[in-house]
């Protein structure tokens, strides 16, 4: 894959990635010193609130301690102990959605409801298991989405045993709904919800299953990818439009 913006000085670079943006649904803001002179480019989503851009803004902020280390994961991790709730669901939803269709990788939504009265335990049961582009979100105390970029349907499942299996261990137990969005689906991120919610009430219904899912292999479920080449497609695909 051509990187379009290989061999460009920092403001050429950041000019073009401006231009860019403009093709997303995101916002673009020049980040600058108090000389007027540009330190960068802050991209968010179009639909992003102001309180969460305050919190990124300053997790930033945080991260730099005077020697202008990068932002880590860890950084990010020790300045948060919030999981993204569900407020934001939809809006990461739309994010990964329009990603399927770039990227041609189907997108999994798992939803998992625990009977535990500890869901810190539950989260590290469930982070235990996830890869670098998974995304948990928390609803409530009892009910977590998680978001499994680039994973079929085989994948998904076995996803959510070993998921089952950790929160067995912590003495907890937990049932699961899965759902699917593929390059060629086109609704939204409030139908995937339901199908997922739909999956997970059916476990409630057969308690003898504690995991559920949409119906059929696709051929989208064909596609086999590791997890090094998602995260490398995720980070660096960008839409030429040249």
């Amino acid at each position: 894959m051509t990187h379009i913006f290989a061999n460009k000085n920092p403001t050429v670079f950041f000019a073009d990635l401006e231009q860019q943006a403009n093709h997303y649904p995101v916002r673009s803001v020049k980040l600058t010193a108090k000389d007027r002179s540009l330190l960068g480019l802050f991209l968010m989503h179009k639909d992003a609130e102001a309180t969460e851009v305050e919190a990124a803004l300053s997790r930033l902020a945080a991260s730099f301690n005077g020697t202008h280390n990068s932002v880590t994961d860890a950084d990010i991790d020790s300045a948060t102990e919030t999981l993204p709730g569900d407020r934001q669901l939809k809006r990461i939803l739309r994010t990964e959605l329009d990603r399927v269709q770039l990227t041609r990788l189907p997108c999994s939504l798992i939803m998992l409801e625990s009977d535990s009265g500890h869901p810190e335990k539950i989260i590290e049961s469930i982070k235990e298991c996830l890869h670098h582009v998974d995304i948990i979100v928390q609803i409530n105390k009892h009910k977590f989405a998680i978001i499994l970029p680039g994973t079929n349907l085989g994948k998904a499942i076995l996803r959510a045993k070993t998921i089952l299996n950790a929160t067995l261990a912590s003495n907890a137990d937990s049932r699961m709904g899965i759902a699917l969005y593929y390059a060629n689906d086109h609704f939204s991120s409030d139908n995937l919800i339901t199908q997922a919610e739909a999956e997970l009430a059916r476990t409630r219904k057969t308690s003898a299953e504690p995991i559920c899912h949409v119906s059929g292999i696709r051929a989208e479920d064909a596609c086999q990818v590791s997890v090094e080449e998602r995260t490398q497609l995720f980070g660096f695909l960008v839409k030429d439009t040249n």
